[in-house]
């Protein structure tokens, strides 16, 4: 998925005409770097499960254009609701709100688990 097609998602989610797509646009680029740095942690839990090495610091994106650096699921299912988030959070609280919590408990439904080992305390 690109960050063109999370953004027009967002949009949809938002229920945002033509004129307000074009005026949240401009903002989109700089959300999605946001929200990819946000879920380096459930990015970095995907990729190491999948033995790739973590990111030591989030990707960026440097256009709409590119593919989100991000495992699919994030890309399509939650990454859309936390723009919508992001986009909105100024004009409309309740949607804000509604769109967060979305976000919020796609992540948790996805996001693979991450062991760690039990350390005996002395």
């Amino acid at each position: 998925m690109t960050g063109t097609e999370c953004c027009r998602a967002a949009m949809t989610i938002m229920g945002a005409g033509a004129d307000s797509s074009e005026y949240y646009a401009q903002f989109a680029l700089g959300a999605l770097n946001q929200l990819i740095a946000n879920s380096l942690r459930e990015i970095n839990a995907e990729r190491v499960q999948q033995g790739e090495s973590a990111f030591s610091v989030p990707p960026r994106m440097v256009a709409l254009e590119d593919e989100l650096p991000a495992p699919e699921w994030l890309a399509r299912e939650c990454l859309p609701y936390g723009l919508a988030a992001l986009l909105c959070a100024d004009d409309d609280k309740a949607k804000f709100n509604w769109a967060a919590d979305e976000y919020a408990e796609r992540l948790l439904l996805h996001c693979p688990a991450q062991f760690t080992a039990v350390q005996e305390m002395v």
